[in-house]
């Protein structure tokens, strides 16, 4: 398993331009760790565009519990497509760690595309996602728990920009990836005996990020 080093934002299917003018719409929106920015089967057509923070995408399951779907950083959008097909919400969406950017109405952001001929870039947009979502629950359903560990550890770091303490607990890390909890500790404890990352309550400090990315591929 590796991370998504094809993946490219919404703003990186824009011009410098095109992403400006949409950071003037709507207005301004902060989320603290932890909370929902979208709930599943919900109505709602607001857009979110993210300029800092870590976003996770998640989907009920039979059990009651949720299953990671997606990640999302700094460029992307969350809620568009409800704004496009004015249905209910087909996922929820949560702050890892704090989040910022601008909150449109779904008629702001479509007239946007519309206005500024962005069609094929929104087209373009939700295809590499739908590729990354498939891509990476494919993956994860194939690797053992300690390669999902891993994989989890690195992207969540990669992914919030800030530093490399991941904000979540040992519960957090098992429900995203519908494991046991003793399978996550058992896990970060091989991580923390190679001195890989540090583990605290409330979260896990990654040590060394290269080498818990190796990891990913003998853990396989």
């Amino acid at each position: 398993m590796a991370l998504d080093e094809d993946y490219r934002s919404f703003r990186d299917h824009l011009s410098a331009a095109d992403w400006a003018e949409l950071l003037r719409i709507g207005g301004p929106f902060r989320c603290a760790p932890g909370a929902a920015l979208l709930n599943e089967g919900e109505g709602g057509d607001h857009v979110f565009v993210l300029t800092s923070g870590l976003c996770k995408v998640v989907g009920a399951r039979a059990d009651h519990g949720r299953s990671l779907l997606a990640l999302r950083a700094a460029g992307d959008t969350i809620g568009e497509q409800a704004a496009i097909d004015e249905r209910p919400r087909s996922a929820s969406a949560f702050a890892v760690v704090e989040c910022r950017g601008q909150r449109l109405r779904g008629p702001e952001f479509t007239a946007f595309v519309r206005r500024r001929g962005l069609g094929t870039q929104l087209t373009g947009y939700l295809s590499m996602k739908l590729r990354s979502n498939g891509s990476m629950i494919s993956e994860l359903s194939r690797s053992s728990a300690r390669s999902k560990v891993a994989w989890l550890l690195c992207r969540l770091t990669a992914g919030a920009g800030q530093d490399d303490f991941v904000p979540l607990p040992q519960r957090d890390l098992a429900d995203l990836l519908g494991l046991a909890r003793s399978s996550v500790a058992a896990s970060l404890a091989d991580f923390r005996a190679l001195g890989l990352l540090r583990t605290e309550q409330g979260g896990v400090h990654v040590l060394d990020p290269a080498a818990l990315l190796d990891e990913i591929h003998r853990s396989r």
